[in-house]
């Protein structure tokens, strides 16, 4: 019994020291376990700052390249070189972004994120591309008038390329675009002005004349074609109101989102057989046995023939892009620019900084009784005179920063240099058989208060040069003064050959009533355009309402598109960065912030979460 009592004695502590064994290789295990865990956990935290590091700087570079268009990748690095920044989780959590560029012209941002003073290390490298804005010139349409937009005279409008030779040598196309861009206003067209391009319309198109629109034709409230014959819109029709023809043919279709009401003798062609005919989304009436479409395929898969415009298959809201409006209800307003999309270059809000850089000289100038005048970019002076009355006097020009310039890359004033330089006046009036001559470069005169051409004066711009007016108070051309450009177009520097710039904003503000050509671009957004000469316009025109009778024409100039005018002026899209990838590396230690001479830091002081 005794024997027995011992050997179980014994297999109970082999048992106890093997249990013991698995205990001990458990807490072991366990330790380990523990540890791995923890340094995962500092890893993942290492990395996470890592990654916090690399959103932080890129959030602060896309609001420095938004804020400086201009910005290139070597500004980026050498003005925002490091950032740098803690975790939420106590001191130990760190995080250092260094910028820099690589071979490929990418921006590089190598972000340290470190845990425990630097115990856990992971290192993160993101590369971005820096897209440029999108510098769009204002200058896209023929006409342009904010509040609305009166044609009843008898010129064409249409477009050209002065970049490609001049109107009379060059193949003309369909881009003499006519718009509204401000609330409920609407685009008349009387008379026999044939339109070479789209009618874009914030309110109602009314089509009165008879001539055509060689384009489409698109209107947030309505369209209204009166009695007549022919064709009346050589494209499609869009509305996202009410749709009234009441004579002539629609070469394209129709798409309105209201009442639809055609009367005898108008036809829709629908050239391309489009399912549609019309589309309309409220009322129809359509009296006339030609009101139908030649063939339909309902959804059953039918065919019926000569279907008119009644049935219910046409009995439905297109899908119609409305015109694009600047009001409050859009996500891009700016209470501080209310009129941003009729002056996208802020002129009545900046025009008194531009007049105060010539206020030394500013008085009264005039050439006329057959005095001959001359600019250049540095001096203007009289050169000749043949009644013994000198009434001009001698100028030296001053310099300048006009905005309006700031875009430009080219030389455009003297001395090699980028440098505006401006004439200073109160009034001008050129007049009586004077004379006037800009030669050598870019001329600007800043002029607070009217321009006056009149009395059989001659305004002649000589090749390479150009002629750019500020003015604040009223432009009248009058119908016996004459201005010659040599060569129209863009000049090497990037300036249209002659630039109207008004802020003026009282009533009939800017008036051309010659009978000659003039090649320029007119930019008066708070007052009335009239062209009411015979003369025809080459450029553009931009007004707060657009009134054009008689024999005037408009020929737009498609290279005004590329003009680079007015710090961000016209610029639809801003500067981005585009992420292109990133990786991880094996981490070093990157420069602490003060070893960075010549570098601006980035310290986030708000801690956030890893």
């Amino acid at each position: 019994m005794k024997q027995q009592s011992g050997f179980t004695l014994i297999k109970v502590m082999l048992m106890s020291t093997m249990a013991s064994v698995v205990v001990f290789g458990a807490l072991k295990e366990t330790v380990i376990q523990e540890r791995l865990t923890g340094n995962f956990q500092k890893d993942m935290n290492a990395r996470l700052l890592a990654e916090k590091g690399i959103f932080t700087a890129a959030k602060k570079l896309q609001k420095a390249v938004s804020d400086n268009s201009s910005f290139t990748v070597d500004d980026l690095v050498n003005q925002h070189g490091l950032h740098a920044g803690n975790g939420d989780i106590g001191d130990d959590t760190v995080y250092k972004a260094r910028l820099s560029k690589n071979a490929d012209g990418l921006l590089e941002i190598t972000s340290l994120g470190q845990r425990y003073y630097g115990d856990a290390n992971q290192q993160l490298v993101a590369r971005f591309e820096l897209k440029p804005g999108d510098v769009k010139s204002p200058f896209q349409h023929a006409v342009t008038g904010c509040k609305g937009v009166n044609l009843s005279g008898s010129g064409v409008v249409d477009s050209y390329d002065s970049s490609k030779g001049p109107y009379s040598e060059t193949n003309r196309d369909s881009s003499g675009h006519v718009n509204t861009v401000i609330g409920d206003s609407s685009v008349t067209i009387d008379g026999h002005s044939p339109i070479k391009g789209d009618v874009k319309a914030s309110g109602i198109v009314y089509l009165k004349g008879s001539s055509p629109v060689i384009g489409n034709v698109h209107s947030n409230t309505g369209v209204d074609i009166s009695w007549g014959s022919g064709v009346r819109v050589k494209g499609n029709v869009f509305s996202n109101g009410f749709y009234i023809h009441r004579g002539g043919e629609i070469d394209g279709v129709v798409r309105a989102n209201g009442n639809a009401k055609m009367e005898w003798g108008s036809k829709i062609n629908n050239p391309k057989n489009d399912p549609y005919d019309i589309m309309y989304g409220g009322t129809g009436s359509f009296p006339s046995s030609e009101h139908v479409q030649d063939s339909v395929e309902f959804s059953d898969g039918t065919v019926a023939y000569n279907v008119s415009y009644s049935n219910a298959y046409f009995k439905k809201n297109p899908e119609v892009e409305p015109v694009e409006v600047y009001d409050p209800s859009s996500p891009d307003y700016d209470p501080a620019r209310p009129n941003k999309e009729c002056d996208p270059f802020d002129l009545p809000k900046n025009m008194p900084e531009v007049m105060a850089q010539g206020e030394a000289q500013k008085r009264d100038f005039e050439v006329g009784a057959t005095q001959i005048y001359q600019f250049t970019p540095s001096t203007g002076r009289l050169l000749f005179t043949d009644n013994g009355r000198q009434k001009a006097f001698d100028l030296n020009s001053q310099a300048a920063q006009i905005y309006l310039f700031d875009n430009l890359s080219q030389q455009h004033g003297i001395s090699g240099t980028t440098e505006e330089r401006v004439f200073s006046m109160k009034n001008f009036k050129l007049y009586s058989d004077g004379k006037m001559t800009i030669a050598g470069g870019d001329v600007i005169f800043l002029v607070d208060g009217n321009f006056i051409l009149d009395g059989d004066a001659k305004l002649t711009i000589k090749n390479g040069s150009s002629l750019t007016v500020f003015t604040t108070g009223k432009v009248i051309l009058g119908a016996s003064g004459q201005v010659i450009t040599e060569k129209e177009g863009i000049t090497t520097s990037g300036i249209p050959s002659l630039n109207f710039f008004s802020s003026y904003s009282g009533s009939d503000g800017f008036e051309v009533k010659g009978a000659s050509d003039m090649y320029a671009t007119i930019y008066a957004p708070l007052t009335q355009v009239r062209l009411s000469g015979s003369g025809q316009l080459y450029g553009t025109v931009r007004g707060s309402i657009i009134n054009s009778s008689g024999g005037s024409g408009v020929h737009f100039d498609s290279a005004l598109k590329d003009v680079n005018f007015g710090s961000g002026g016209g610029s639809n899209e801003k500067p981005q960065l585009i992420f292109k990838g990133w990786f991880f590396e094996p981490a070093k230690p990157l420069p602490d912030l003060e070893e960075d001479e010549g570098e601006t830091s980035n310290t986030d002081n708000n801690n956030t979460d890893d």
